[in-house]
């Protein structure tokens, strides 16, 4: 049977429980960390999040006050945001070609999708159009990922493990934003794939953020082996 990567989302949400009870490891909790420091918030900004997945960042940022739109390829997944936080609005869409066309946004998040999408400079190319002059778009990504493939239990061809398509590092994806009409502000590599390795990220949960954070940065005398990369950008001014 043939299907279509939209189709494929759509029966992963379906088939997967990304919504039961223990779904954040202590890794994915310091991911989420990393990202809400790199994405201060302010009550009665507009926020977009592009693939918002189980929503978790869109919910961070309706309880911050932010007036919210989650998009999704999946409209089960938008129906459980929604059940969640009804301030949330929800839009079934594709991220390289959205169905907004009347809004503009303070920030826009994209947390792993990037990687996903079959044309990136195309999507942020798109993104950059909602953007309000001084608004700012926060992507992450698995940094220098080595991409594997498997055979796809639905349709039975070689396919992406994880759905990822592209591997990126800073100065790749760098290069694409300056490419497509942005400024970079800022990089982070967090989530050293040493304290991962040594399951140090388990045993230090504990930790506060802060130290967390240092730890993490004084993994690099070790090589910068990092899990994701956080980029923040802006319009670029010419």
């Amino acid at each position: 049977m043939d299907m279509d990567y939209k189709q494929h989302y759509q029966r992963d949400a379906r088939e997967f429980d990304y919504w039961g009870a223990n779904q954040f490891s202590p890794a994915e909790t310091r991911r989420l960390q990393t990202i809400f420091e790199l994405c201060p918030l302010q009550a009665g900004q507009r926020v977009l999040d592009i693939g918002s997945g189980r929503g978790w960042f869109a919910r961070y940022a309706a309880e911050s006050g932010a007036q919210v739109t989650a998009v999704d390829l999946s409209e089960d997944n938008l129906q459980k945001i929604k059940a969640l936080d009804s301030r949330i609005e929800t839009i079934v869409g594709d991220a390289c070609d959205l169905p907004i066309t009347d809004k503009l946004y303070d920030w826009i998040v994209a947390i792993e999708v990037l990687e996903h999408l079959t044309d990136p400079k195309t999507a942020l190319q798109n993104w950059l159009k909602l953007l309000k002059p001084e608004g700012r778009l926060l992507l992450v990504v698995p940094d220098k990922e080595v991409l594997a493939y498997t055979l796809c239990i639905h349709c039975h061809q070689k396919t992406p493990v994880n759905a990822h398509l592209h591997s990126f590092d800073q100065d790749s994806l760098i290069k694409l934003l300056n490419k497509t009409g942005y400024w970079v502000k800022d990089t982070r590599l967090f989530l050293h794939k040493l304290l991962t390795h040594l399951r140090l990220v388990n045993v230090l949960s504990w930790l506060p953020y802060r130290m967390w954070r240092r730890l993490d940065r004084l993994c690099a005398i070790a090589g910068k082996r990092y899990h994701y990369l956080a980029v923040v950008a802006c319009q670029a001014r010419h």
